[in-house]
């Protein structure tokens, strides 16, 4: 699941503080009883009530919704709008319990037929479904950043180096830098099982597709018919 501006205000509360790492101390009937995330408080001090979705700190005397708490939590130099904040929280999260689905999900053993630091960072974003660039100068490609909230623009992939950066935020590296900021994980098997996968899927495609392709047979010309002589 990834969610969207429109889904914030249906965000439970509780998921959100499990997004920021927070798990309730107490809980009785719809109250639950949390440490205040935006402070480093000796006691749990804010309540959850899980029937209005709202918050009330007991220290401050504060009440609200999740973007209030997400006001107050986020650093202001670093978000503008309490919705990115939210978003990016809770996506990353997301993405993190899918992850450790995947893993306590039984498979068959798989083996990783690929050399991941090979991987050109195009490719991997042709895999991630940017077929092309938004823009192109020199070497140098530009796409929408995957792993925001509001996708934009932003990401930029040198392709002499196999590196990318961020204009907005600054983060940069390589296919495993950019495979964190998708997952959020940094557990080196996960990103391996995740880049793995999603380059299997597009190779799949790519062969889907070449199988689908009818057989061009070069045809030979007519031969011209002799004339019979008399």
């Amino acid at each position: 699941m990834r969610y969207t501006e429109k889904d914030i205000r249906n965000i439970p509360l509780t998921e959100f503080m499990a997004a920021l790492g927070e798990k309730p101390v107490k809980s009785f009937e719809d109250m639950k009883l949390y440490y205040a995330p935006q402070r480093d408080d000796p006691e749990p001090m804010l309540v959850v009530n899980t029937s209005t979705n709202k918050w009330y700190d007991h220290a401050t005397d504060q009440t609200g919704d999740i973007i209030d708490l997400a006001a107050l939590k986020m650093n202001p130099t670093l978000y503008m709008n309490p919705h990115d904040f939210i978003l990016k929280y809770m996506n990353e999260y997301e993405q993190g319990k899918e992850l450790s689905a995947m893993v306590r999900r039984p498979q068959q053993p798989t083996i990783i037929n690929l050399d991941i630091k090979k991987v050109k960072l195009t490719d991997f974003m042709k895999a991630l479904g940017q077929e092309h660039p938004v823009a192109a100068d020199g070497n140098l490609r530009i796409y929408n950043a995957p792993y925001d909230a509001n996708p934009g623009p932003t990401m930029v992939i040198n392709t002499e180096t196999n590196l990318w950066r961020d204009t907005k935020s600054g983060a940069y590296g390589g296919i495993y830098d950019l495979a964190y900021e998708l997952t959020g994980s940094c557990n080196m098997s996960e990103l391996n099982r995740y880049i793995s996968s999603e380059m299997s899927v597009l190779e799949k495609s790519k062969d889907k597709e070449q199988n689908t392709e009818p057989d061009k047979q070069e045809q030979e010309p007519d031969k011209p018919q002799r004339k019979m002589r008399l």
